[in-house]
């Protein structure tokens, strides 16, 4: 469970208050921390600068209780994750979702966030008198290109949910430079994509980084990786099949470190940074309490560090998420005997405030079917932070081999190359079979003996299900690129379990996130353009 802390800085707009001059001496307060042009002053100090890009998921994937959070915004609006609370219906049923609401806001809030810490961070990498500060071979490459990365994480993130977000590459010095206007068309995406053919070139191989102390940071096959996503997700939202399935075939080629391992290897807390993970939220528990009204911004021991997992369980926190399980849909699309099934959901409960090595069964329980999710909660794989029990030090598989396999099998397939498409499917369904609790080979799922898109789409459904919000990525994607058509899918094709007249699915409206009223208060030039369609 070795891992990277990630500490977080509060980089402060200070070089302004140097411009306001006076003539009173009562006036010539001395800072009562270090200013930025102290700070930075050796190579470790810019790695905490670097940190401070990273330790931006805890406060995107954790539990902080004076935010409404973004849980519910990647983790419901799918066909495989279900929840049985009215409070969500704007993501689960897709009901009142308007330019108002919190989570939406709090998400975009978020991601600008890490934007700017990564654009002060390329920033200061830039000067002469930083660069001369390392020691490292190799280290201020790396460090570049690690917050490339992350800061096309953030790009890919905002075009795919928002479609149309402020192009936002520069260090923001005033406010009247964070007026902006909006990306057109694909150009988000585009500056996430030649983040990443940059960053590939200024990371290191994955055995740079020392395993006992800077585990869990990006490698070149990681940005890679996101390469892969990102091609496929212009390639079905431009149907520019031989242009970017082309070029994520030859991303995913480079990926040559990368194994499948044990299913539930990749949610359980003993497996973290296996040889399948290509990024993950490298979460844990402060050293003291974590506070969990607090973020993780200050230097202090008490913010929040974890990830959350308690809306997949009985935690008393569900009063504010409610529970979250396995929709219909997904129940119904494993082959009986598949042992990912039970590594997917199961009727067992996890005692989070309690021992969470022993299932507790609960015959009573009538949701989903009598199931709890298991990926990341399952008894035994998980910890929870003993004070709250709200955060878990699991981390957060953000990225992993599988997922990026079965988008280059969609690649393939679209490139006129079923035969690799079919190995690339059927390496997964080999894996789900040797992923027993004994070790014994399952008959299922067996090889198949061709593969049509809808194979691929099947296959990430059960693979994926629950995982960062990647469902429901592929389902406007696809829609996009004409492999489905939303517009005619109902309740009951979601596998929502509830009254079908309150289900209000709108295409296009919902193929993406409003924009938040916030952005158009204080935006004019995003507000001349307007919400997104429908909103």
């Amino acid at each position: 469970m070795n891992k990277i802390k990630y500490l977080a800085i509060i980089f402060l707009a200070i070089s302004g208050l140097y411009g306001l001059n006076s003539c009173s001496d009562e006036l010539n307060v001395d800072p009562t921390a270090e200013l930025e042009g102290d700070f930075y002053n050796s190579e470790q100090r810019m790695q905490q600068g670097v940190g401070a890009c990273y330790a931006m998921f805890a406060n995107l994937y954790g539990p902080v209780l004076n935010d409404p959070g973004m849980h519910a915004m990647f983790m419901l609006p799918g066909d495989d994750i279900s929840n049985f609370d009215s409070g969500n219906a704007a993501f689960a049923a897709f009901s009142g979702l308007n330019e108002s609401n919190g989570q939406v806001t709090y998400a975009w809030r978020r991601y600008y966030q890490l934007l700017y810490r990564c654009n002060f961070m390329l920033e200061k990498l830039e000067e002469e008198e930083v660069k001369a500060l390392y020691r490292r071979d190799g280290l201020w490459q790396a460090n570049k290109g690690e917050v490339l990365f992350l800061r096309a994480w953030a790009y890919y993130r905002l075009y795919d949910w928002f479609g149309k977000a402020p192009l936002q590459d520069k260090r923001i010095p005033s406010i009247g430079s964070a007026i902006l206007p909006p990306s057109e068309g694909t150009q988000m995406l585009d500056k996430a994509i030649s983040d990443l053919n940059l960053a590939v070139e200024l990371l290191p191989n994955v055995n740079y980084w020392t395993p006992a102390t800077e585990k869990g940071r990006v490698w070149n096959e990681s940005a890679y990786g996101l390469l892969v996503r990102a091609h496929v997700l212009r390639a079905r939202h431009t149907k520019n099949a031989n242009g970017d399935y082309a070029k994520a075939i030859t991303a995913f080629g480079k990926i040559t470190s990368r194994e499948l391992v044990t299913f539930h290897y990749n949610f359980s807390v003993h497996h973290e940074n296996n040889k399948e993970s290509l990024f993950e939220f490298q979460a844990s528990s402060a050293p003291a309490m974590d506070n969990a009204w607090l973020d993780n911004d200050f230097d202090v021991n008490i913010g929040q560090m974890g990830a959350q997992y308690h809306y997949f369980t009985n935690h008393w926190g569900n009063y504010m998420s409610g529970k979250y399980g396995p929709s219909l849909k997904l129940r119904n699309a494993f082959e009986d005997g598949d042992p990912r099934k039970a590594e997917t959901f199961a009727p067992i409960f996890t005692n989070v405030n309690g021992n969470v090595n022993v299932p507790q069964p609960y015959p009573s329980w009538d949701k989903f079917g009598g199931n709890q999710m298991q990926k990341y909660v399952k008894p035994g794989h998980c910890e929870f932070e003993r004070d709250w029990g709200l955060s878990s030090p699991n981390n957060y598989r953000l990225m992993r081999y599988a997922d990026i396999k079965l988008l280059a099998a969609e690649a393939y397939l679209q490139t006129n190359q079923p035969a690799l498409a079919l190995k690339e499917v059927n390496d997964i369904r080999e894996r789900a079979r040797r992923s027993t609790p004994d070790g014994s080979i399952s008959s299922v799922p067996a090889d198949l003996t061709a593969v049509t898109m809808q194979d691929i789409m099947d296959e990430r459904l059960r693979e994926l299900a629950g995982e960062d919000g990647i469902r429901w990525t592929d389902l406007r994607s696809w829609h996009r690129a004409g492999y489905i058509d939303l517009s005619t899918w109902t309740a009951s094709d979601f596998g929502f379990e509830f009254d079908a007249e309150n289900f209000r699915l709108s295409i296009p409206t919902h193929l993406l996130f409003p924009i938040p009223k916030r952005e158009l208060d204080t935006n004019p030039l995003m507000a001349a353009s307007g919400n997104n369609p429908g909103y």
